[in-house]
């Protein structure tokens, strides 16, 4: 069966995916800061 899926409805998932991946990035640029600043409070 051919699924005919409409332009708009193709951006929108798009559109959701693009913003997780940039909330992704975001956390996780976050959690690297911690552990890098964690691992030079221990250092000291």
């Amino acid at each position: 069966m051919v699924s005919n899926n409409s332009p708009l409805e193709s951006l929108a998932a798009f559109a959701i995916v693009f913003v997780a991946g940039v909330l992704s990035t975001a956390v996780l640029g976050k959690y690297i800061d911690k552990v890098r600043r964690d691992a030079r409070a221990a250092v000291r």
